[in-house]
């Protein structure tokens, strides 16, 4: 009697990608517990996400100026 294996990688098992074609990272914050609780009323990493992408990037400049680094 042939016995037919049960179970075996699940096909579209895991964590879906955020971006198709595009790898994340795991990033680690140090918060208090109250903020946590806000982070997570707020939207969790969805939330941060978001912010980083509408966030302008500092300008490189002012902060080469600020160093004491010449300004390209």
């Amino acid at each position: 009697m042939e016995l037919k294996q049960r179970g075996g990688p699940g096909r579209g098992q895991g964590r879906k990608p955020i971006k198709e074609g595009q790898d994340t990272v795991t990033v680690s914050l140090r918060m208090t517990e109250a903020q946590r609780d806000k982070l997570s009323l707020l939207g969790g990493a969805e939330w941060v996400r978001q912010r980083i992408d509408k966030a302008k990037a500092p300008n490189a400049g002012i902060h080469r100026a600020a160093e004491g680094r010449p300004v390209e």
